[in-house]
């Protein structure tokens, strides 16, 4: 990600992230800055909304990842009638 390490350290952290309103506000100038200050053109807009998402899931204390999906045997017999005869090895 193109944005300053100083914000991703901040959203590489597992578990629950508390932010104060002032971190948040903090963490949306930076990126805010970051953008106005790219004179490479490296930030677009998926790189902000990438930023974006990252605080929100720290805001909600979690990652944004959804395990309710329930896979059913069908799921599971695609990995079961994988042909690894035929892999080559380098």
């Amino acid at each position: 990600m193109v944005l300053d390490n100083k914000i991703n350290n901040v959203f590489n952290k597992l578990g629950n992230i508390e932010m104060t309103k002032q971190d948040i506000i903090e963490q949306l100038k930076n990126i805010k800055d970051q953008w106005a200050n790219d004179s490479k053109g490296e930030i677009n807009a998926d790189v902000i909304i990438d930023a974006l998402t990252d605080i929100i899931h720290d805001t909600e204390g979690n990652d944004g990842m959804d395990f309710t999906e329930v896979y059913d045997d069908s799921h599971y017999e695609n990995f079961e009638n994988v042909d690894f005869t035929a892999l080559e090895i380098n």
